[in-house]
């Protein structure tokens, strides 16, 4: 056990002369760089900051428009989400929620829900799996309309 301490040590202060060097990632939102999102309805923006959605783990911004909705659809994996401007609402079979800017919530890993923005929202999520988005009703991807 001793022989482990002064090797936290040396890793402890590496990281902190890392992070006084100023070489952290830093992305101001100017910086994030937004784009289309296929999985989507037509209006919803993504921007990636950490990671592969593809592959986990990451993290990545969403923007949907206003009056905007994603039908019911799930999650392969868990996703963690704060509202970071507006709101959402979140219907699942037991109700709706709705979560204000500036809260979390969680999506368990095959919780079917549909998700609303009633007026412009951003929010951020992340995950340690890959990201993906399956639609309960087919005729709803559009990546399938898409192919038509």
């Amino acid at each position: 056990m001793i022989a482990i301490r002064p090797t936290i040590a040396l890793a402890s202060l590496a990281a902190a002369a890392t992070l006084a060097a100023g070489t952290f990632p830093l992305i101001n939102p100017a910086q994030l760089a937004w784009k289309p999102k296929d999985a989507l309805p037509p209006g919803a923006h993504g921007a990636v900051v950490r990671g592969d959605p593809h592959e986990g783990p990451y993290a990545f911004f969403g923007r949907f428009p206003a009056k905007f909705t994603v039908p019911l659809h799930f999650h392969t994996n868990d996703v963690a989400v704060v509202m970071t401007e507006g709101a959402m609402v979140i219907e699942t079979a037991a109700g709706s929620q709705r979560i204000e800017q500036g809260g979390y919530f969680f999506l368990p890993a095959a919780m079917r829900y549909v998700a609303k923005c009633a007026e412009p929202c951003i929010f951020l999520a992340w995950g340690e799996k890959a990201f993906d988005i399956l639609y309960a009703d087919s005729k709803d991807d559009p990546r399938l309309q898409a192919r038509k």
